[in-house]
């Protein structure tokens, strides 16, 4: 366990590692890695289902596929070709790559060699199978092995594409120009494909008819983008600064699920299905706490309640858990309402799995949960002294029973107490 914990620890870097492209052309606060990574992995699923794609191989390439920029950093196709003078640097981003064939290819397979040794460096802590599973999810994303590794692959252009028209702008298309030359260059899929068609449609007024799943599914990604800019609540509260977002939580607890439940005899595609939706009700409820109903206005009252795990009668608790899970359910089906009923039945039943712990997956993931919380406050009581983790340990060690969740627990103490 005290590997697994290292590479939790280690995966946490790409919440704070900022997407290079949109750095190198001056935004502001980009998306990082593992918030891109997490809304491929979403649009990877959602997509995929219309392919009959498996969705838990699709998952698995998604989360995979950026691991290795732990240790890499984030490495673009421009990636050593840049002029160093900031005028020329954005001129050069203009236009999509243009090299002789042999170079690209000779570009490539660097590229591969490094962040392939960089991914073994980080995954060499694991047992064996773990390791070699993500190895293989991640050579998959890389090489096209199977359909799933291929679709996922165009996923990821698309998603850094929509990345590039959020920040830079429809009216400064000539900045996003080298995702759609990119998209253009290497997208194959028939549903993608039309997909780009229904972006253009959405961005730059395009005439179309049809594709209306499509569009409501664009629709659907959109909105779920609001989680990459949504900084959680509870860490805020406590006055961290710049803290994780939704979606780079969402990152670590899917990437703890997928290591740490692979030997508890789960269903693993359902099991990271679950990691992915479990806070997708914030797109419209905001994010929130068990704190937010009982702290008082006045900064001294509230920093008091706050540096204490909350105690209620199980009667509050219980008031306090259907009046959340009546406004979370509420936000979820509004957000799943135009998706395909079999897929929003799915997400619907996925959360509400989740939030009752009615089934093992659920019951595994809520308490897994705890534990990606607390790991994040250790990292940040690191940083800054001031910040005390107690009162998430006592959540932590009175919520959990599972041996796999335990045994992190005791790891995390080990390490950081």
């Amino acid at each position: 366990m005290e590997k697994n914990l290292n590479f939790f620890i280690e995966i946490n870097k790409l919440k704070d590692m900022e997407r290079t492209g949109l750095t190198w052309l001056g935004v502001k606060n980009p998306e990082t890695v593992a918030e891109h990574t997490i809304i491929c992995a979403f649009a990877a699923w959602v997509l995929g289902r219309l392919n009959n794609l498996n969705a838990g191989r699709l998952i698995k390439a998604a989360l995979s596929h950026d691991l290795c920029e732990v240790y890499s950093g984030d490495m673009t196709p421009f990636w050593g070709i840049l002029p160093e003078e900031k005028k020329a640097r954005k001129e050069f981003l203009k236009r999509w790559i243009c090299l002789p064939v042999k170079e690209k290819e000779a570009r490539n397979r660097e590229r591969f060699s490094t962040e392939k040794k960089c991914l073994l460096k980080l995954t060499g802590s694991l047992g064996k199978k773990t390791e070699k599973e993500i190895l293989n999810s991640w050579l998959d994303y890389e090489k096209r092995f199977s359909r799933e590794g291929k679709f996922a692959r165009q996923v990821d252009q698309i998603e850094g594409m929509l990345e590039a028209i959020y920040h830079l702008g429809k009216n400064k298309r000539a900045w996003v120009t080298p995702w759609w030359e990119e998209a253009e260059e290497t997208i194959d899929d028939k549903i993608l494909l039309d997909f780009l068609k229904v972006i253009q449609k959405k961005f730059y007024g395009k005439k179309l008819k049809n594709y209306r799943q499509l569009q409501d599914i664009l629709d659907f990604i959109l909105e779920i983008w609001k989680v990459k800019k949504m900084a959680r609540h509870y860490w805020n509260l406590r006055h961290v600064k710049k803290p994780e977002t939704v979606a780079g939580h969402i990152f670590t607890l899917t990437i703890m699920a997928w290591v740490l439940g692979r030997k508890k005899k789960l269903n693993m595609e359902k099991l990271l299905k679950m990691a992915l939706c479990h806070e997708l009700s914030a797109v419209y409820t905001g994010d929130t706490t068990q704190y937010d109903s009982v702290l008082p206005k006045n900064l001294a009252g509230r920093e008091k309640i706050l540096k204490k795990m909350l105690r209620m009668t199980q009667k509050e608790k219980q008031r306090i858990f259907l009046r959340d899970f009546r406004q979370e359910k509420k936000s979820l089906e509004k957000l799943t309402r135009k998706l395909m009923p079999s897929l929003r039945r799915e997400m619907l039943q996925l959360w509400r799995e989740y939030r009752t712990r009615s089934s093992r997956e659920g019951y595994f993931l809520s308490q897994l949960n705890v534990s990606a919380v607390l790991l994040q406050g250790l990292l940040y009581e690191k940083k800054d002294k001031n910040f005390s983790s107690a009162p998430l340990w006592e959540w932590a060690f009175e919520i959990s029973d599972d041996p796999a969740v335990c045994n992190l627990l005791r790891e995390m103490k080990k390490k950081f107490c």
